[in-house]
C-alpha cells in the first residue's frame, strides 16, 4: 500500500501567475522531498454541475507513510509547504492518504 499527499487547490486569484510559479518555482522545490516515487498533476477542468470547487489538485507518492512523513519532515518538504501557502492564493488543503490499487 502506497501513501500519498494529496493537495486542493482553490482557484488562484491569478491562475496565469499561479501556474507559472507552481511549475517553474514549486515542483523543483517538492521534487526534492526524499523518498518521493510519483508527482502528479491534475488540472481540473469542470464538474459535473457548477464551477469546480477547485483549480488544480496533486498527488505526490511515497512507499508508505513513514516515508511521507519523513519526507514532510525534511528541510525540502518544509520548503516546499512554504512556498505552496506563499502562491496558493485561493487557498489548499492538505490530505494524507493510503492507497491500494482497485483495479
Amino acid at each position: 500500500m502506497t501513501a500519498k499527499i494529496i493537495v486542493l487547490f482553490g482557484k488562484p486569484t491569478d491562475p496565469q501567475l499561479f501556474d507559472k510559479q507552481y511549475w517553474n518555482d514549486h515542483i523543483p522545490i517538492a521534487k526534492q522531498m526524499p523518498g518521493l516515487r510519483k508527482y502528479t498533476v491534475h488540472k481540473v477542468v469542470t464538474a459535473p454541475r457548477g464551477e469546480p470547487a477547485y483549480y488544480q489538485v496533486a498527488e505526490l507518492e511515497f512507499d508508505n507513510m513513514d516515508s511521507l512523513k519523513n519526507a514532510i519532515a525534511s528541510q525540502a518538504g518544509k520548503d516546499s509547504g512554504r512556498h505552496g501557502m506563499k502562491i496558493a492564493t485561493g487557498g489548499m488543503t492538505f490530505l494524507y492518504a493510503e492507497s491500494k490499487e482497485a483495479m
